[in-house]
């Protein structure tokens, strides 16, 4: 019945849905804002209206608190009722004799299959059992019957204080708030600040109307039990129904570390208020965590030291691309048994969800919203801080320059490489140096984001643990390979793994290159004392002798030499950084530089990309008993035409 209704309702919502569409739009244009309000709250009421219309027409409860015209309003103070009340407080065997005077009322107004079924219950189970049968009866949604069975164990044990508290929090939840109060008097004189029998009390006070005796009792309650849910849910109504939002928040705040519903975040809402379940539950100290991360052995994949140096570069590259694969076999894996069977979707689909069902989904989304942007390496302040670090790498190699080697025609080839060495003496430590210091900064956010996705792994576990179904379980695979998409991303990119560099290629020490850039090198002609030459042309001079022999020559010439051969190898280079934010969830930072090389000797050496792109991305049981105490709450029902609703007038006469 109750899906049959949801079905009902979801349908007159799309109902009037489509009306609004198929309203002429020019009109809605010509609508002043204030209009525009009232055509829209004139919908929400009729949706409202009919979803109580259908709710008395099936005789099925609604809770009108969730309904988008909903107020909060104190209830009318039921008179009628409250007179009913008058007097000392009712002895047992009153009680007993008005329980059976209702017991006859509901059960001529009851079906006989159904009286028959009670029956027999009743004569085979326990007073205790019966309690169990009577809850799960009421959670079918099967009021008359949990009401029977609820009768039938407090006759069974007249001397105990639970089966009558659990009957008088039956009455408050079909309307016969009347008939509990007297119960619960009784009984708090025998247990005396029990803060279920305060509750339940002063919830049948809320119902009556009489506000004041409903927070003194729900107040009395709280005294005891600061946590209690529905005494605090009811308290926060009372508030709210006096617009005082911050008294009424202070409420739901402890209402939400104990129990969700829908109903509590939706008034909320309507108060304009936000509230983080989330960090709400975390709060509670007894919440047992489980540590899936160290159970399923995530931390065994070690992270090799990142390379501080070029020298240590290859071995680096070898350790990560060892351990790469490894991730990528863990990726593959998660992915596979993350992806749900048409056996488990079946199963799932088959099953009532469970009490904790919208609990679980809000604290998900909650949970996501909370570490999304911890779970990626790069952020944009490291995009800034990374980015920097190579903008002053590459202006540093651009300004070491390389010294020339002098022309020999003797010693030429030797000379180069000595002078290859000393560019290699000069480049290398600017490229440790940044390798170090982009290294560290990596490490530790490694380390930090690490450590996130661990607790937010963790996290869902504890969350889908109250809630447990097979596409829960398949999720959390899902967040596993993500972590290992995460790592295997930042392996691969986040690291400065450069080689050495290209000058650095020479079986050369310092020393043995100093040696030979240090030795003289001179030449002599071989020629008679009388000879002399000097030879102008243009801006060049060629003058020797016996005892000498130069070129002197103007700017054209060997200011082009020099210009050619001075710097030694030359990288010509193009970079570009972009940065992206897809949807909040994949932050990306790519820094790429392009770059040409030529030779000593001005040939074309070299050309390819080099960088880096690092995206980083962030995407329980119940203990029971054998008895079971029922704690009513506020109720927003509407009161349908059925069983019920003839039994309330029946007990009112």
């Amino acid at each position: 019945m109750q899906k049959l209704f949801v079905l009902v309702i979801g349908l007159s919502v799309i109902t009037l849905r489509t009306q609004a569409q198929t309203i002429d739009a020019a009109r809605l244009a010509r609508m002043s804002p204030a209009e525009l309000e009232a055509w829209k709250k004139g919908m929400l009421q009729q949706a409202s209206s009919k979803a109580k219309r259908l709710a008395a027409q099936y005789n099925v409860k609604l809770d009108e608190t969730m309904l988008p015209d909903f107020e909060a309003k104190a209830p009318i103070k039921d008179l009628q009722r409250l007179e009913l009340l008058r007097g000392p407080v009712r002895s047992m065997t009153q009680l007993t004799a008005d329980l059976r005077k209702t017991e006859r009322q509901l059960q001529q107004l009851t079906p006989p299959a159904v009286i028959a079924q009670v029956k027999t219950m009743s004569e085979k189970q326990s007073g205790d059992e019966l309690q169990g049968s009577a809850i799960g009866q009421w959670m079918s949604d099967n009021p008359v019957q949990a009401l029977l069975l609820s009768m039938a164990s407090a006759q069974k044990s007249p001397d105990r204080i639970l089966p009558w508290n659990n009957l008088a929090a039956f009455y408050n939840m079909t309307g016969m708030e009347h008939k509990a109060v007297p119960i619960l008097q009784q009984l708090l004189q025998r247990a005396p600040g029990n803060p279920m029998l305060l509750n339940n009390l002063g919830q049948a006070y809320l119902g009556l109307g009489d506000i004041g005796k409903a927070k003194d009792y729900l107040r009395q309650c709280l005294a005891v039990d600061e946590f209690h849910p529905e005494a605090n849910r009811s308290m926060a109504m009372i508030a709210a129904f006096d617009r005082q939002y911050d008294e009424a928040m202070s409420y739901y705040e402890k209402e939400l570390q104990i129990a969700m519903r829908r109903s509590s975040i939706a008034q909320i809402k309507k108060m304009g208020r936000t509230v983080d379940l989330a960090a709400i539950r975390n709060r509670r100290k007894d919440i047992p965590h489980r540590d899936l991360f160290t159970e399923i052995g995530l931390e065994k994949f070690h992270i090799p030291d990142l390379p501080r140096s070029s020298e240590e570069t290859a071995k680096w590259r070898s350790e990560r691309n060892a351990l790469l694969k490894s991730i990528s076999r863990e990726f593959a894996f998660w992915s596979q048994v993350g992806n749900l069977s048409d056996k488990e979707r079946r199963q799932d689909g088959q099953q009532t969800p469970g009490l904790y069902a919208d609990l679980a989904d809000k604290l998900l989304s909650d949970h996501g919203d909370e570490y999304a942007p911890l779970l990626g390496l790069i952020g944009k302040a490291d995009t800034a801080a990374l980015g920097g670090m190579t903008r002053d790498y590459y202006k540093k190699l651009n300004e070491a320059l390389c010294p020339t080697a002098p022309l020999d025609p003797q010693r030429g080839a030797e000379l180069a490489l000595a002078y290859r060495k000393k560019c290699c003496d000069l480049h290398r430590p600017i490229v440790d140096a940044y390798m170090a210091q982009h290294n560290d900064y990596i490490e530790n956010r490694l380390t930090l984001t690490i450590a996130n996705w661990k607790s937010y792994i963790n996290g869902c576990i504890d969350i889908v643990s109250i809630a447990p179904s097979n596409a829960a379980k398949k999720s959390i695979y899902k967040i596993v390979a993500d972590y290992f998409g995460f790592l295997f991303t930042a392996l691969s990119t986040a690291v400065a793994d450069e080689a050495p560099p290209a000058e650095c290629m020479v079986n050369l020490t310092t020393e043995e290159a100093d040696a030979i850039i240090a030795a003289k090198h001179e030449f002599e002609l071989d020629c008679p004392e009388w000879l002399k030459v000097k030879f102008e042309a243009m801006a060049v001079t060629l003058q020797a002798d016996c005892s000498k022999f130069s070129i002197i020559g103007g700017e054209g010439i060997l200011a082009g030499v020099e210009k050619n051969f001075k710097k030694g190898t030359l990288t010509i280079s193009a970079g570009v950084g972009e940065q992206a934010n897809f949807k909040g969830l994949v932050q990306a930072n790519m820094s790429l530089m392009g770059y040409v090389s030529f030779d000593n000797d001005n040939n074309f050496s070299d050309f390819g990309v080099k960088g880096t792109s690092v995206v980083g991305t962030s995407i329980g049981g119940l203990n029971g008993s054998a008895q079971l105490g029922v704690h009513a709450g506020f109720n927003a029902a509407v009161n349908g035409k059925g069983i019920l609703k003839n039994l309330v007038n029946l007990s009112t006469q």
